[in-house]
């Protein structure tokens, strides 16, 4: 069928659509309400299909890959088409597909409406035959799978609402929230407001350890939340990131771990721990300073790792930032260095709301004087980045890390919330560390700092 109509549905572009589908339950919504098998140009296409529908049009959500090979298993061609689709199928961009299917939806209906047309003229005249082709026209003037360019606010206000009631319910059913710094201080002053599709930078001087901080955002997002996580390391070891997140999940010793001389005892008790695990963290490394890493290969690399696990990510740790470039392509002057961090950082939000995830990164500031952060007066803010402004307009939150000499023989710390979107600056606030065993947050000692400072 689909070769003698109007077709724009080739296998490439299906099996495309479905893999689009297998990763935004949006499009998988519009495709379960207006196509139907009829549309499709064999069996295995048509099993897919329906499989998908009675999922979706069930659970209101997308099927996990484990659930889709089940209802497949009886047909061996069937599970060849989904591991084609999971093995070579790209995410299409949702405007220009819709229009496609939308295209194609037409054709078929109009070629059924002509067809059905001819009938009535043979048996019942011109008028009846003349009443259905009017029929479609009106049908195919309202029919579109495109949001109107144009908003009526007054007159869709009550639709509006009761569409954004469901959409929350049922994002707050399909996804996992995403909600938590794991830092008291700071999830008191989101108050649990959505982080995906959020862009969060933490700025310090060279060692005081931003890497810890994101570390600790993505360890606990996996652990305690049970989301997952895919960090992508710009510099340092593939197996320093590894044995460092390894530690931290467990809380032992990191170099302990990493010259495997922890006791037996502790071992057992700790792989115990991971089994009650639910979330997923995965690590992906480049060489050290490699200058070559684009915003395109970190978009790449979560595509291959939704093709590769048939999950998607929740978090999206980058450490560090002032090592990527753009997704121009474009080649920057000495002068130019500051538009292309720029670049790096607006390349990065559009990710964020693209892929539906929180990213988190790093960067490492412009002040290095021993003397001014030797003074606790003073903090980092967004004038410490060597772009200033610039960069941090696409972030939605800037958090700086503030460490005097003095702070970090005590393994103490102040963070400071340069710029955030959603909540005010405040003052900055004291944190204590515990690098040896890859803790950033100790919420214990921190607790204590701040009970003898106001000495309640």
């Amino acid at each position: 069928m689909i070769k003698k109509i109007n077709n724009v549905l080739t296998e490439d572009f299906l099996i495309d659509m479905y893999f689009t589908c297998l990763n935004n339950k949006y499009i998988l919504a519009n495709i379960s309400g207006c196509m139907t098998e009829e549309h499709l140009p064999d069996r295995d296409f048509m099993l897919l299909h329906r499989q998908l529908v009675t999922y979706y049009k069930k659970y209101h959500e997308v099927p996990s890959s484990s659930i889709l090979k089940q209802s497949l298993s009886s047909s061996t061609s069937a599970m060849k088409l989904l591991q084609r689709i999971y093995g070579s199928g790209s995410i299409l961009d949702t405007k220009q597909m819709l229009e496609q299917i939308e295209i194609y939806i037409k054709s078929v209906r109009y070629q059924k409406s002509y067809n059905k047309a001819g009938e009535l003229f043979n048996s019942r005249g011109y008028g009846a035959a003349f009443k259905h082709l009017q029929e479609y026209v009106e049908w195919a003037s309202k029919f579109s799978l495109q949001e109107s360019e144009f908003v009526d606010v007054v007159n869709t206000f009550g639709s509006r609402y009761e569409a954004n009631k469901n959409a929350y319910n049922e994002k707050d059913n399909r996804e996992k929230p995403v909600g938590r710094f794991y830092i008291d201080e700071l999830d008191a002053k989101n108050e649990g407001r959505d982080l995906r599709g959020q862009l969060t930078c933490f700025l310090a001087s060279t060692g005081v350890g931003k890497s810890h901080a994101a570390r600790w955002i993505g360890k606990n997002a996996c652990q305690i939340d049970g989301l997952n996580v895919l960090h992508f390391q710009l510099e340092g070891s593939k197996e320093e990131v590894v044995n460092a997140y390894s530690a931290s999940l467990v809380a032992c010793n990191t170099y302990l771990y990493e010259i495997g001389k922890l006791q037996d005892d502790d071992l057992e008790k700790y792989k115990k721990q991971l089994n009650e695990v639910a979330g997923k963290l995965f690590v992906k490394s480049y060489p050290k300073f490699n200058a070559n890493v684009s915003t395109i290969d970190i978009k790449n690399g979560i595509q291959d790792f939704k093709k590769t696990y048939g999950i998607s990510p929740d978090v999206i740790i980058i450490d560090s930032m002032d090592l990527l470039i753009d997704a121009s392509g474009r080649k920057y002057s000495e002068n130019g260095e500051r538009h292309k961090r720029i670049a790096v950082a607006n390349d990065l939000k559009d990710l964020a709301a693209d892929e539906n995830v929180w990213v988190v990164t790093t960067y490492q500031s412009t002040i290095e004087s021993r003397d001014w952060i030797n003074d606790e007066n003073n903090v980092l803010n967004e004038y410490n980045s060597a772009e200033a402004k610039g960069l941090a307009r696409p972030l939605t939150h800037l958090i700086t890390l503030n460490q005097s000499d003095n702070e970090s023989r005590e393994n103490m710390m102040r963070l400071f919330v340069a710029k955030s979107r959603f909540f005010k600056k405040g003052e900055p606030f004291v944190i204590a560390t515990d690098y040896q065993h890859e803790i950033f947050y100790d919420k214990a000692r921190t607790m204590n700092i701040n009970i003898n400072k106001t000495g309640r």
